[in-house]
């Protein structure tokens, strides 16, 4: 019997190793989907995510319910897939490069929790993972 499943979400409960049936509470949901109770509920009150009413006061959500709203997130790329692509370490003078920050803003980003932490990788040197870099430029 077929399931009515796109082959996308069931990859995606393959490789998240979750069960498309499986039940998560509010709290767990906002954990699975990185976000806070409070954004979900917003969710559920725009009917972006599909949810199950257990009583008045409790929801819940199946698994697939949460891959199906994560697969409508994910946007087209006219990048090429990088898949199990290594992350490189760069120098300082490549992150000043990419982010146009001095040493020393970088310096009290990261001290301020704001900015990627450095990997030590000698006595003296240091660098950054270069795809932590790509995130937060990302975000900023």
């Amino acid at each position: 019997m077929a399931h009515p499943f796109t082959p996308q979400i069931c990859d995606m409960a393959d490789s998240m190793g979750i069960c498309l049936y499986q039940r998560f509470s509010q709290a767990e949901a906002a954990f699975f989907l990185h976000c806070t109770i409070e954004a979900l509920t917003k969710l559920q009150k725009q009917h972006k995510i599909e949810y199950i009413q257990v009583d008045e006061e409790i929801t819940e959500f199946f698994g697939f319910q949460l891959l199906e709203y994560l697969a409508q997130q994910i946007q087209p790329s006219n990048e090429p897939p990088q898949l199990n692509t290594p992350d490189k370490i760069i120098c300082a003078k490549e992150v000043q490069r990419l982010t146009d920050l001095s040493r020393t803003t970088i310096w009290r980003l990261e001290r301020a929790g704001k900015f990627p932490a450095r990997v030590p990788l000698t006595g003296s040197r240091i660098g950054w993972r270069y795809n932590d870099i790509q995130e937060w430029i990302k975000h900023c």
